[in-house]
């Protein structure tokens, strides 16, 4: 497959009253042409952070000290900032997770939809732009799109608005899409759609999707290849189907023993949670940062530094001890 972005050490720190605190910690990936590449971990891991700092888009105090994003022989994070907006919004665009947040109350919807569009010079004129942004709603699943145009976001629901939050993203027909949480905060139902939705439009129009979540049956559903996070950085990367059958990082077999299951009798299986808590960032411990909740931790996972090694075709994993982990229940 062909690589779109090659994201190599990337690294960004956030300035605190106790310390450096570095959220995104030499973290590489490559997104390949019309992938849907998901980032998985648990609240903190670095994931949206990682996004952010791919598009500029970070707290005014934090900084990428560190690492390369190359996007079509460009570095992104080299670009001038003239430059760089032509390509934010443009040829990469982001899904926030929070969508009534994303969106300007005071603002009509249709002029949020098109602003985008008239900036980056997608339309020649207002008239063009407002056309598209009828087509955009209703390729996104919202009735009526010709009166809701003139609609302000507090009039509608939280699905509707992530949709909404959608087609923006679509508008100015980018590259790359970072979705970041796009079904936090929805309920069951909605969460579906929005999934299949931004599925659909990934297949229809061939994007390359990197989708960012904490739930693994999303992954499981959507996505070809998958990095799990920890502590800021990436443990694990693999296809789909290896990941879910045959993990090689005991962090990511502790978040598959944490989805629900049923036994065959219909009854619900026990969870088995991950003891302990994600380390302080500021103060991270020595060595493998899983290892004070890692079941085969021993002195060896206590020093040093553990670089993702090769474990199978497309697989790498950062733990030493992969080869004790037995085939999963």
């Amino acid at each position: 497959m062909e690589p779109i972005l090659e994201v190599r050490n990337l690294t960004t720190q956030i300035p605190t009253r106790r310390g450096l605190l570095t959220a995104v910690d030499d973290v590489s990936f490559t997104l390949h042409k019309g992938e849907i590449f998901g980032v998985v971990g648990e609240s903190g891991s670095g994931k949206s952070m990682t996004c952010r700092s791919l598009l500029r888009l970070l707290p005014s105090s934090a900084r990428t000290v560190q690492g390369s994003a190359v996007y079509r022989g460009s570095d992104l994070l080299r670009l001038p900032p003239k430059a760089f907006n032509q390509v934010r919004g443009r040829e990469i665009a982001m899904i926030f997770q929070d969508a009534m947040a994303v969106l300007n109350p005071v603002h009509r919807i249709g002029d949020q939809l098109t602003e985008a569009m008239l900036a980056h010079r997608v339309v020649a004129t207002p008239a063009e732009a407002r056309a598209r942004a009828v087509e955009l709603l209703r390729k996104v699943g919202i009735p009526a799109p010709e009166r809701r145009l003139q609609d302000y976001p507090h009039q509608f629901s939280g699905g509707m608005c992530q949709r909404l939050v959608i087609a923006i993203a679509l508008s100015c027909q980018p590259q790359i899409i970072l979705a970041d949480e796009p079904t936090t905060a929805l309920d069951v139902t909605i969460q579906d759609q929005i999934l299949k939705l931004l599925i659909g439009l990934q297949h229809e129009l061939g994007v390359s999707l990197v989708l960012v979540t904490h739930d693994m049956g999303v992954v499981a559903q959507s996505c070809q290849r998958v990095a799990v996070m920890y502590a800021g950085q990436i443990v694990e990367i693999a296809d789909t189907v290896s990941l879910f059958t045959a993990p090689k990082h005991p962090y990511t077999r502790g978040l598959l023993a944490c989805v629900p299951q049923l036994a065959a009798d219909g009854e619900v299986l026990p969870l088995a949670p991950i003891p302990g808590s994600p380390p302080d960032l500021v103060h991270p411990p020595a060595g493998c940062r899983f290892h004070p909740r890692c079941p085969l931790a021993s002195e060896e996972c206590r020093h040093g530094t553990f670089p993702l090694q090769q474990v199978g075709q497309q697989h790498v994993s950062a733990c030493i001890k992969h080869e004790e982990l037995g085939p999963l229940s």
